[in-house]
């Protein structure tokens, strides 16, 4: 298919999340996934259900500017840059848990999970988020190194679900030089086995 020459609502959408399971972590260095049909590593585990906003990619950057001597710009280069991922686990499980209090603090024996909460987690972890565009495309988002080094509000009441507010700080990885990779089903080229 040649490239369109024309704007295309398919390529504007909203998203939802797969079915029975949606965000996957496993520690760093599990095999990752390189399209958006491959079956995840089993190292790779189901985080539950997540909070009604979703997943929110935030980044930030500075530049450094150059100046001569009557402070005019004369050159510039990419400074700092931050990126983070913020989501509220729903599910209180040991999966999920391990995840945000890190591994050693939780455990799931006799019928009781106990969470001991230590503060910020320094595990580095890998993720997969699943996501279904409107017209049912795929978007398997893949982040090579996240590290969940921020606790953020627990909520419980009688109105809303128990929910631990997680930020993620994404790292660039070092052996494929990316934050993220997306994997999304295209309109505007065909399936190589179609």
């Amino acid at each position: 298919m040649p490239e369109s020459k024309t704007n295309n609502t398919k390529n504007a959408s909203y998203a939802k999340f797969k079915k029975g399971a949606y965000f996957f972590v496993a520690p760093y260095g599990a095999p990752l996934p390189t399209d958006n049909s491959t079956e995840l590593d089993a190292a790779f585990k189901n985080m539950g259900f997540m909070g009604n906003g979703g997943f929110v990619f935030s980044s930030s950057s500075s530049t450094n500017t150059g100046r001569d001597a009557n402070g005019d710009a004369i050159a510039t280069s990419a400074g700092e840059v931050e990126k983070t991922l913020q989501c509220v686990f729903r599910e209180l499980k040991a999966a999920g848990m391990k995840v945000v209090y890190g591994q050693d603090n939780v455990t799931d024996e006799n019928g009781v999970l106990t969470v001991h909460d230590k503060g910020p987690n320094s595990e580095v972890y890998s993720g997969v988020i699943e996501a279904l565009l409107d017209d049912g495309r795929k978007d398997r988002k893949v982040i090579p190194q996240m590290v969940p080094n921020q606790l953020g509000s627990e909520t419980m009441s009688y109105t809303e679900l128990v929910g631990k507010d997680m930020t993620f700080a994404v790292l660039l990885d070092g052996e494929l030089g990316d934050y993220y990779v997306d994997y999304i089903d295209s309109t505007e080229t065909a399936a190589a086995d179609e």
